[in-house]
């Protein structure tokens, strides 16, 4: 934060007081985490749970594991509809029986083979 110099000049022009802004930004910023807090109490109450999972925890890292292949699955996701999208200009072109078309083929059949979830 720097410093701001006060002259009659700047008082009188209606300008806001940076410090009343960064207070009234402070207060809202904990009015809505003490909000979200008790909406997660709530939720951990209608649902039971009794403790909840630290950083080192299975459940912690079983969550982590589910994470990071989400995304993997994603990006995977990404990729065959990239192809697939190819695959319909190459056909429009009457070329899907060219290089593209066969290495989509073996692609196709090691993902449904090797990505079974």
């Amino acid at each position: 934060m720097a410093w701001i110099q006060l002259t009659p000049e700047n008082l009188s022009s209606g300008s806001r007081d940076i410090t009343k802004s960064l207070e009234t930004a402070r207060r809202h910023t904990l009015e809505r985490y003490e909000k979200d807090l008790k909406v997660a109490q709530d939720l951990e109450t209608r649902l039971g749970i009794v403790e909840r999972w630290e950083s080192g925890s299975p459940e912690w890292q079983k969550a982590g594991e589910l994470v990071s292949m989400r995304r993997y699955q994603r990006a995977l996701d990404h990729l065959e509809g990239l192809i697939v999208a190819r695959m319909f200009e190459l056909t429009k072109m009457n070329m899907s029986q060219t290089g593209a078309y066969i290495i989509f083929s073996i692609y196709k059949k090691s993902t449904n083979t090797t990505c079974r979830i």
